[in-house]
């Protein structure tokens, strides 16, 4: 009823309607009216909105409504209009104010309320496309058998049906249209029910002929418009087991139909049609498919093989139905018996079986579809059994297929076998694959195992290029890796798993889509390529976690081979290996297996492992309390266990914490591995941690050295201590400890502000030289564990040096210096780092001492 292409000038039919006014109209009328408006406007192109100029037009009544008085007026009101609307259309006539005010008067006489989507502009027009069809079919009484005006003065006449029709005229009883005849809610909503099982019959004399085709094949109207909406946009209805058997019906047969037209139009000589437009016809069809897809419940199918297993379920499935009679209209339940039940059942889920098969349709009562009708998760897995039991059964007859009983009573035959032995999609001339097969000899499109010949090769060709493209790329970076340095390298180890996973996705595209395989090879071929996809998926995040660490340790910051560095391999492996393991048990959620019993056999495998590998796992385990508790970093310097030699074999450096053992470097430049749960039990001491180092010995003087000699030595070598540069002041002593076996015994102790070993060394021994000094100059000397027997004369002590050492401890005493027990503060401060070190003459007296405060 809608001519999208034709002109009227939607502004000042508003501004007209708007503006004239008639005591009679409802607000229900005003209502509609404003509706229909917007509507129409939306559904006009731009500019339509123009081009009133070009026919004359006026209504000189633009607001009055149907005349809906009685019976007759509303027949005669519907017809009347309908062919004013129609007979412009058909001419070619622009869009004018009174054909549009024709079609909504036309509208007015039919009650939508309970029509499914009656608030559809579209809806309304298509049922009242059907009404004047039916109308012009059968023969209608004279006027004077249709209740008008003088009869319904008793109000006795509450309703009127056409004769031997279920057609009826009921009067509104309540509500804004109270007192209106109207065609009734009950034969509004069975409109496409009647008319299919009326348009078998000829035109009355005067009708007007063709009019549902030119309407429903134009796309001139707004019915081609709407239409194109909902398949784009809107799914099946799937509010009852009617409505989904007929959508699917429905969806199949017309996908069928714009393939076969465009197979026809690609295969004509030469052809009317180009493969662009083919494309877009193929597009058409796959959304009419996709509608009919929707109508089946893939909730036991995964996710990945949704896509390919639910269109070929839905062909089998029309296959299926192609082969059998259509069960009658009224035997399925619709959604006012499926209301009823509900009233008066309890909340048990609603079902109906197809005649003679075990293909169910029921009510989906959990998830996103809950309350919607679909093709049962149990028959959708068992279509490819049932199809394979009856696929050598014949089509049903012509007589069969019209059956009144259905709304697509159509067949689609062969398109199931089109699918499966062609290449491409829907339409096989839109593939570039399709000249090359066409040109292959006919034993090449035998069927083997539910493929052709040629299909059979294209798979083996295809997978042997992802087994090439695996061992290419991996050969191929395997050698440029070698090349590169670190993170470099790490990070062009991703590539493979990239490579293989867009090439295996490619692939299986290409064997779904093109090569076009089907059933179970489809099926395994999917799973194997997925499972690829998701296994490289994971390989690629675990190696880019350790990418990405080895990036961060590459920072001038972080040593290659520290524990920082370590700790942060440790960690990138661990968060890549759990993301991989993510992935991977992501994806074989997708594929359908149950995760519990995987989940279970996964903890089985994995406590035996834990069992076969105990000490490998309490070596990682040790490598984390190394990490976490830090005894030594790499490039520490330490000693480590019990180590009876007395070389003490058990010390070295560290150069490598990893995952299961520690590295070290033996002082004799041996290398030795050691568990890290033995090695976290070890006694370890961290020599490079030391802030300074220890000097302690015994000075074992004779026993001549006299008492003063004995102060001589001993302040002496007080004053050495604080002198020297490199030998902390506290806690340094000088004690004479007591008398031994042939000495009498001086101990030093001190630390010296220094970590290294050789640095230790060289101060050791500059305070070891300096120390003979002092006792040579004391005049004493050091004793010697053992017993002599002189021969010679004894030249005895040095009496001169005696007297002078006796002199000096005099003075010391005289002046109240004496430094026993300690050095009073004000000479403490005077004595302090007064002396040279290195020596004077020194090849390195660059070296200064380590800064401590004092405690």
């Amino acid at each position: 009823m809608l001519d999208r292409r034709e002109n009227f000038n939607a502004h000042q039919m508003e501004k007209t309607l708007l503006t004239s006014t008639k005591d009679s109209i409802t607000t229900y009328h005003r209502a509609l009216v404003f509706i229909s408006l917007l509507l129409l406007a939306l559904l006009m192109p731009a500019p339509a909105l123009f081009a009133q100029d070009t026919v004359s037009d006026f209504e000189p009544y633009p607001l009055r409504p149907a005349d809906t008085s009685s019976p007759r007026d509303t027949l005669h009101s519907f017809r009347s209009n309908v062919k004013r609307v129609f007979d412009g259309w058909r001419q070619g006539e622009p869009w004018t104010v009174t054909r549009y005010r024709a079609q909504v008067r036309a509208l007015q006489t039919l009650d939508f309320s309970t029509t499914p989507d009656g608030n559809s502009w579209s809806v309304r027009a298509l049922r009242a496309v059907h009404l004047q069809e039916i109308l012009n079919r059968i023969p209608l009484p004279p006027d004077d058998q249709i209740p008008g005006d003088a009869d319904l003065e008793d109000g006795a006449i509450k309703s009127w049906t056409i004769p031997n029709t279920r057609i009826t005229i009921r009067r509104i009883e309540d509500g804004p249209r109270a007192g209106e005849f109207l065609f009734s809610t009950d034969t509004v909503r069975r409109l496409d029910r009647f008319y299919q099982l009326s348009k078998h019959l000829p035109y009355q004399p005067d009708a007007m002929v063709g009019v549902y085709e030119a309407f429903t094949s134009s796309d001139r109207s707004s019915y081609a418009v709407y239409r194109e909406i909902r398949n784009r946009l809107r799914p099946v209805d799937t509010s009852s087991p009617r409505s989904t058997l007929d959508g699917f019906l429905d969806s199949v047969n017309r996908a069928y139909s714009y393939v076969r037209e465009a197979n026809a139009a690609l295969d004509a000589t030469p052809p009317t049609m180009t493969k662009e437009e083919a494309r877009e016809i193929e597009r058409m069809a796959d959304n009419l498919l996709s509608r009919a897809r929707s109508t089946l419940d893939l909730s036991r199918i995964p996710e990945a093989l949704r896509d390919s297993f639910s269109v070929e379920a839905a062909l089998q499935l029309k296959e299926i139905f192609d082969r059998m009679p259509l069960p009658p209209v009224d035997s399925v339940p619709s959604r006012l018996k499926v209301e009823a039940s509900r009233e008066a059942d309890d909340d048990s889920p609603l079902s109906w079986r197809y005649p003679s098969t075990e293909i169910y349709i029921v009510e989906i009562m959990e998830g996103e579809r809950q309350g919607q009708f679909l093709f049962s998760a149990d028959s959708v897995g068992r279509i490819s059994e049932f199809y394979e039991k009856i696929r050598d059964l014949p089509y049903r007859s012509v007589d069969e297929a019209v059956t009144p009983y259905q709304r697509s009573p159509g067949k689609s035959e062969g398109f199931y076998e089109s699918y499966i032995s062609t290449p491409g999609y829907l339409i096989p001339h839109t593939n570039f694959l399709a000249g090359w097969i066409d040109d292959l000899p006919a034993w090449f499109h035998t069927l083997q195992g539910g493929q052709t010949l040629w299909q059979w090769i294209g798979l083996v060709l295809s997978v042997l290029v992802i087994f090439l493209a695996a061992y290419a790329s991996h050969r191929f970076v395997k050698r440029l890796a070698e090349q590169l340095q670190p993170p470099w390298d790490t990070w062009l180890k991703g590539l493979p798993p990239v490579v293989i996973v867009t090439i295996s996705a490619v692939i299986v595209n290409f064997l779904d889509k093109d090569l076009r395989i089907t059933g179970d090879l489809l099926t395994a071929v999917t799973t194997g390529g997925q499972t690829i996809v998701f296994a490289m998926a994971a390989w690629v995040v675990y190696v880019f976690c350790k990418a990405i660490a080895e990036t961060i340790i590459i920072a001038p910051r972080i040593r290659t081979q520290s524990s920082e560095a370590a700790l942060l391999r440790i960690g990138a492996r661990a968060i890549g290996f759990l993301l991989g393991a993510w992935i991977l048990i992501d994806g074989i959620r997708e594929l359908g297996a149950d995760l519990i019993p995987l989940l279970a056999g996964l903890g089985v495998v994995g406590l035996a492992v834990s069992l076969a590998a105990q000490s490998t796992i309490a070596n990682y385990i040790g490598g984390l309390i190394l990490f976490a508790n830090k005894p030594v970093r790499v490039g520490d310097f330490c000693r480590y266990g019990e180590d009876p030699s007395t070389d003490w074999m058990r010390i070295g450096t560290v150069e490598e914490i990893g995952l299961i053992s520690t590295r070290l470097r033996g002082i004799d430049r041996t290398v030795t591995n050691i568990p890290n749960a033995e090695f976290a039990n070890m006694h370890i001491v961290n020599l490079t941690a030391r802030d300074q180092r220890l000097v302690r010995t015994t000075l074992q003087l004779r026993y001549e050295t006299t008492p003063e000699q004995m102060r001589y030595v001993l302040t002496r070598l007080r004053e050495l201590l604080l002198g020297h540069p490199m030998v902390t002041a506290d806690p340094a002593r000088v004690r004479f400890i007591g008398y031994g076996p042939y000495s009498k015994n001086v101990e030093i102790f001190a630390y010296l502000q220094c970590q290294e070993q050789n640095t230790f060394l060289a101060i050791q021994e500059d305070l070891f030289l300096r120390i003979e000094d002092i006792i040579s100059d004391a005049g004493t000397g050091f004793a010697f564990p053992s017993q002599t027997a002189y021969l010679a004369r004894d030249e005895g002590l040095d009496a001169e040096r005696c007297e002078e050492a006796e002199r000096d401890m005099q003075r010391r005493r005289a002046t109240g210096k004496l430094p026993f027990p300690e050095f009073e503060e004000e000479e403490r401060e005077l004595l302090e780092d007064i002396l040279d070190y290195p020596p004077k003459g020194s090849p390195n007296p660059n070296i200064s001492p380590i800064k401590k405060a004092k405690p």
